[in-house]
């Protein structure tokens, strides 16, 4: 049997700690013309399962016989990608009421537009893909548009401009996007895109301790792995919940023990310096370089600390700052999701060994000086 934990990016593994009542909820609310899901930010930092959430929703919608899903990519021509996928997806009936659009034919190719319209401008997308979507709605059929890891660019502000009009005139169009923290953040500080903040902002942070745990031994004992449920719960804690731990891990301790089937303590020591590597290699140098040389201040105080639980009081000492500076970066880290609120007045990092790699960095540094 073929490893099935994938620690790629971008792509849905066979192995997921499915998000199953957000992702109902979410489905659900789709159904609801008036639900603030009809424009939705699905937002968490690196690894923490945003493709795999969207792509789950956009399956689960189209198994619905009213609705179609359009999965768009950030870097391409969004209005023309949207006609063409919006044609690909509708079935027989819908392509043939798109092929009687004036001035317009679509093919194998994608879509082809008549010798009077020498260069297509927004305005001509925008002209047919209106077009398509009244026939849509006339046929009672709505639509899921999704886009992936999205950043504030001319495109996507032309984009938003046209599906801001859609929604004024009540078109049963839905709008699911994904991206890190700072770049949503980016987007909602735009003027044309202020309407985001009227929709619903999807939170993906860490996963459930137990959820893990039971994934790892439903996977590995079914097949064939001996593993003590004491091994099982060292695992989850590697983890933290980190989705792409939770890939990494897995994968890892796939391959090392595939020979004996046996997963004990000396195999989770021989794995995890190349654990610790390709957390570091793959995500949390991405992260870390993403920080403000302040933010980078706080959380090397709080890795200095000797305590998993850290005080903020603790944090303030360190940096010998006032309380009101201290609040800002503390909540900038939270909107992050690189730490996370603890107790009153205390925080955690919410990423398995990040505090030892924010260690590493800082000798490092202090190296090269």
């Amino acid at each position: 049997m073929n490893n099935p934990f994938n620690p790629s990016f971008g792509r849905v593994p066979a192995v997921f700690l499915n998000r199953g009542q957000l992702i109902n909820n979410v489905i659900q609310e789709l159904d609801n013309p008036n639900s603030p899901y009809k424009v939705s930010i699905v937002y968490g930092m690196r690894g923490v399962g945003k493709t795999t959430f969207l792509t789950e929703v956009s399956k689960r919608i189209v198994e619905k016989p009213d609705w179609i899903a359009v999965d768009l990519a950030m870097g391409s021509d969004l209005m023309a990608a949207l006609v063409d996928n919006l044609y690909m997806k509708a079935g027989n009936e819908f392509q043939k009421a798109f092929e009687s659009i004036k001035g317009v034919n679509f093919s194998a190719f994608g879509l082809q537009l008549s010798a009077n319209i020498s260069k297509p401008t927004f305005s001509t997308y925008q002209g047919i893909l209106t077009n398509m979507f009244d026939k849509l709605k006339k046929k009672g059929i709505k639509v899921l548009i999704t886009l992936d890891e999205v950043k504030s660019n001319s495109e996507l502000k032309a984009f938003a401009g046209y599906y801001q009009l859609l929604n004024r005139q009540d078109y049963p169009v839905a709008l699911m996007m994904t991206g890190l923290p700072e770049n949503i953040s980016e987007l909602q500080n735009e003027d044309v895109m202020t309407f985001l903040l009227r929709g619903k902002r999807i939170a993906l942070s860490a996963l459930n301790l137990a959820q893990v745990e039971i994934s790892y031994n439903n996977v590995f004992k079914k097949s064939g792995y001996q593993v003590t449920e004491d091994i099982l719960s060292k695992m989850a804690l590697m983890t933290m919940g980190y989705s792409y731990a939770f890939q990494l891990l897995g994968y890892l301790v796939w391959n090392a023990a595939k020979e004996n089937k046996v997963i004990d303590q000396s195999l989770l020591d021989e794995i995890k310096p190349e654990y610790l590597v390709e957390l570091d290699q793959n995500t949390y140098t991405k992260i870390f370089s993403s920080l403000s040389p302040q933010d980078k201040k706080f959380v090397l105080a709080m890795a200095q600390s000797s305590k998993h639980r850290v005080s903020i009081k603790e944090i303030r000492e360190r940096l010998n700052r006032p309380s009101n500076f201290v609040a800002n970066y503390r909540r900038r880290l939270l909107d992050d999701q690189v730490i996370k609120s603890t107790n009153y007045g205390e925080v955690a990092f919410t990423l398995p060994f990040f505090k030892e790699y924010v260690l590493r960095q800082y000798r490092f540094e202090q190296g090269l000086e």
